[in-house]
């Protein structure tokens, strides 16, 4: 029970911060590690209730315990794994496309090593020791489960519809090899298109500099593509500078606000990416202090396990202080959990 009223609390803090700013970081995460952690001390609670009423239901739940919910756990880390493999055949060698199979492989380790020191005990291994694994894996553990929280709360931040009229569309720029935008790029676009079709007044902002390897502007890629799918040109405004998403909101909010006639009122603002990018651009939007939601264009199963892993790290580089503070909180634990109390 005290469990149950801990996981509460959370969740009713992650509301009260993100009915006041959906876009808040701490809020998602709180909510959703909240949400998560509900959920599974219920079910280990309901199994435990179920297993009471009889032996031979008993012995089903322990089935379940000890079977059925390693299996889950051993084809969840050999997804990880085996997707590398799909990324690299399709997408090429890299660091990144390895992120998956690193996270598989982290999995299987981490996870039968925390159980099986905490079945041995510090009896059987010096206590320095066992208190510098503990706190490693209970660490490697705890972002573990985070990632899980953030992809919660990727998943709920978009769910929530968009029903509002919008006067502009931000589509956010990706790297380009030529003047045609490539497929995971183009998602992003049409997305947007989707959105203009139902706001015809509404107009699109293509936003992304050109790199040193790209041959045209990201923006002078998409404003070609987009007139190539019928959007008159004076519905198109151009953002040719930014080179990171950051950059992005704040030149689209320049571009925008020199366009905008009414003084009465603020402009209503999308910002159009890929799903996996949703959550982090709308942060940097909220730290451009531009008032954007975002839609995310849907990407293809076997790159979004890397992509969401990539993500989830920026995000932590980001927030430094948030994971500094999940680290502490695993010292505190390890060191109060030493104390002869």
């Amino acid at each position: 029970m005290p469990l149950v009223i801990v996981s509460c609390v959370f969740i009713i803090i992650g509301i009260l911060v993100l009915l006041k700013e959906r876009r808040s970081f701490f809020g998602g995460m709180i909510f959703a590690f909240g949400g998560l952690f509900l959920t599974l001390t219920l079910l280990m609670m309901g199994l435990f209730k179920i297993g009471e009423i009889s032996t031979n239901i008993s012995t089903f739940v322990i089935i379940i315990v000890y079977a059925l919910f390693p299996l889950i756990f051993l084809g969840i880390c050999a997804f990880f794994i085996f997707n590398t493999h799909t990324m690299q055949t399709r997408e090429g060698r890299s660091v990144t496309a390895k992120l998956s199979a690193l996270l598989g492989i982290n999995l299987l380790i981490t996870v039968p090593a925390f159980f099986y020191l905490l079945s041995v005990g510090a009896g059987k291994v010096p206590t320095w020791l066992f208190s510098i694994l503990i706190f490693a894996l209970l660490s490697d553990l705890l972002f573990s489960f985070l990632f899980a929280c953030y992809l919660f709360y990727s998943w709920m931040y978009q769910m929530i519809p968009i029903k509002k009229k919008v006067d502009y569309i931000i589509t956010l720029g990706s790297g380009i090899r030529s003047e045609e935008v490539p497929p995971l790029f183009k998602s992003r676009l049409d997305k947007a298109i989707e959105y203009y079709h139902k706001n015809p007044n509404a107009k699109i902002v293509v936003s992304g500099g050109q790199g040193a390897d790209e041959p045209v502007s990201e923006a002078f890629a998409m404003k070609k593509y987009l007139l190539s799918q019928n959007i008159p040109e004076t519905h198109i405004l151009v953002e040719d500078q930014s080179t990171t998403t950051f950059e992005n909101m704040v030149f689209s909010k320049k571009v925008i606000f020199q366009d905008w006639k009414s003084k009465d009122s603020a402009p209503i603002i999308l910002f159009s990416t890929n799903n996996y990018h949703v959550l982090r651009g709308a942060l940097y939007a909220r730290k451009a202090h531009l008032k954007a939601e975002g839609i995310g264009a849907p990407t293809a199963l076997y790159f979004l396990p890397t992509a969401l892993i990539r993500e989830y790290i920026a995000l932590l580089t980001q927030y430094k202080w948030f994971t500094l503070s999940m680290i502490l909180a695993c010292l505190a634990f390890v060191i109060l959990s030493l104390l002869p109390i």
